[in-house]
């Protein structure tokens, strides 16, 4: 299974998710759910491609690998927090 992304993870481009579902935190930091905005992208990049059966607040959390809105692949989650 694949490590969970956290607010502040970054895609393969460097692209940092900024934010995340606040009330569900893995290390920490909240947890990247669809959606999440993804910073130096413009305003239309988010996150996507989350794991439909883990879910926080019902969307999908995001986890290494996961598309973002521009192709890039979400890299860098947490060590020992995984889902899939």
């Amino acid at each position: 299974m694949p490590p969970v992304q956290r607010d502040g993870d970054v895609n393969d481009n460097g692209g940092p998710a900024v934010g995340g579902f606040s009330s569900v935190r893995v290390n920490g930091r909240a947890v990247v759910v669809d959606g999440t905005p993804v910073a130096e992208h413009g305003p239309k990049n988010v996150t996507t491609g989350g794991v439909g059966s883990v879910r926080a607040g019902g969307i999908p959390i995001n986890v290494d690998g996961n598309p973002d809105a521009c192709k890039h692949s979400r890299t860098g989650g947490s060590g020992d927090v995984r889902a899939g």
